[in-house]
Parts: C-alpha cells; structure tokens; sequence
C-alpha cells in the first residue's frame, strides 16, 4: 500500500512542486505514510490553499469527476475536487472547514512531519497525534475507526480527556 500512495503522488509530483502554499496529504493516506497498516485506501487527500486548490483544479479539469460531494457534506465545507488519474483518486480540499460544537473550524493542521516521496519531492503529513485529533473532530463512524487504528498500532498516543 505504501508503495502505491508513493507511486501515485510521484504521478502528480511535477504538478504539486508548482503549489505556492503548503499542503498536506491527510486521511487514509496519510496514515499509511506514517507507518499504520491499512488494507486499502480509497484516494488520497490533499489539503491546499484556496488557491492552490483553484490551480489544481484548473491544470487537472480534464480528470476531473463532476457532480462529486464528500459524504457527510453538511460537515464539511471546502473548495473540493475530485480526479482521477487511471486508478489513482485525488481529492483536493481547499481551506477544509469542519462543522464541529456547533460551528464552522478551519482545519488547521499544528504538528506535522515531511515524508520522502521521490528525490524531487517530499510531503507534509500530520503526525500520528495530531492525525488523532483530526479524524476525531472529523467524527463520522469511518473516521472513529481510523482514530482507533492509531490508538491499536501505537504506543505514544495517549488520547486526553476521554478522547
């Protein structure tokens, strides 16, 4: 698995070294970059600038998947894109804002590790606490899940607060 994230972001490597903010790769993807065992992963996710994700949505429209919306939409707002590149998915997510204790957060990502990807280019993840806190503010039942796997395949994160 994480050979092909690997393989897949070097795909888009040339395209992302033209981003003029920082980016993250988060979700299920993420985690595997990390080190946590995943059987599968769906796509993988990148979190931009608005910008960015404007000018990614503009170099890659002819991959583009229209009429997409990520489940769980009303919890989420961002300048979202969905592509596809043969069997490789990318979700881009400008300014991610999360529906979280009755109002709209920006996801602002505080603690973070570069991880090698090619010897043109490495990317930002977050590291395994703070993809904790993510994908417990997240909330949905799949997100509860991987909060779990970081908790099952680690001994350092010690969640806080009944977290």
């Amino acid at each position: 698995m994480l050979e092909k994230i690997k393989e897949s972001i070097t795909y888009i490597s040339e395209d992302l070294t033209h981003l003029q903010d920082p980016f993250w790769v988060v979700g299920s993807s993420a985690l595997v970059l990390a080190g946590i065992q995943l059987e599968s992963i769906d796509d993988i996710d990148l979190l931009t600038s608005n910008r960015d994700a404007d000018f990614l949505k503009q170099l890659w429209q002819n991959n583009k998947l229209e009429a997409y919306s990520p489940a769980h939409g009303d919890k989420f707002l961002s300048n979202f894109g969905r592509f596809r590149f043969g069997e490789i998915l990318i979700e881009v997510m400008g300014e991610l804002k999360v529906f979280h204790e009755n109002k709209w957060q920006i996801l602002r990502i505080n603690d973070w590790q570069e991880v090698v990807i090619n010897e043109k280019l490495s990317v930002k993840i977050p590291t395994l606490a703070e993809q904790y806190r993510i994908f417990k503010l997240f909330g949905r039942e799949k997100d509860l899940k991987k909060a779990n796997l970081i908790l099952q395949q680690t001994t350092y994160i010690q969640p806080s607060n009944g977290n």
